[in-house]
């Protein structure tokens, strides 16, 4: 059991060293397989809406330091999103993936790409834990104890109020590439359609 543990510390802290260069080769997928139409964008682009907008919460109370290579706390952040799930960020991520794919419209591209996205998450979410289990060993337990790993416990939605150490523009200036990259694909997608509908 713990070579299982181990394992899955080792695979996550990869896919973490990684998780900026990850998502090329699945942005690049994704425009070879879309074939975008018009609901898909309708449902699609609210959920990644929704996906950036958590994204900025979570960067004004955990600060632009996410971006590093090298896993690291200073503090054990629990205010604002931090406060009804565990990571906010992975969900995040999730939403804005899963709002690219709805607009893509390839169900079965999707299939794949979700299930490996499910692998990595679940991998660095493990991978980060032990870290912050052995930084923070009590505080972090009882952290767990009270917060879910991932989906939003919307009882706890009236902790989450707290004002955060970082102000929006410093949140905003820090996804700046995340908005490109973004907006990237979503202009490429929209090209994709276009090319489609003139054929």
């Amino acid at each position: 059991m713990r070579s299982y543990f181990t394992l899955i510390q080792s695979i996550g802290g990869i896919f973490f060293k990684f998780r900026d260069l990850l998502p090329v080769p699945i942005a690049i997928g994704l425009l070879f397989k879309a074939r975008p139409r018009f609901w898909g964008w309708v449902f699609g682009l609210p959920i990644i809406f929704l996906g950036e907008t958590i994204r900025v919460w979570a960067i004004m109370h955990i600060g632009p330091s996410t971006r590093t290579r090298k896993i690291s706390a200073e503090r054990l952040v629990t205010s604002g999103p931090y406060a009804i799930c565990r990571n906010p960020l992975y969900l995040a991520n999730f939403l804005k993936v899963f709002g690219l794919l709805t607009i893509g419209g390839n169900l079965s591209f999707s299939i794949w790409v979700l299930v490996f996205y499910g692998v990595e998450f679940f991998t660095m979410i493990r991978y980060e834990e032990f870290y912050l289990l052995n930084r923070f060993p009590e505080l972090f337990k009882k952290y767990c104890s009270q917060i879910p790993v991932f989906f939003p416990n919307g009882n706890l939605f009236q902790h989450s109020s707290a004002r955060p150490p970082y102000s929006l523009r410093e949140a905003l200036l820090s996804e700046k590439c995340t908005f490109g990259s973004t907006g990237a694909v979503l202009v490429l997608l929209a090209v994709s359609e276009l090319r489609s509908r003139s054929k």
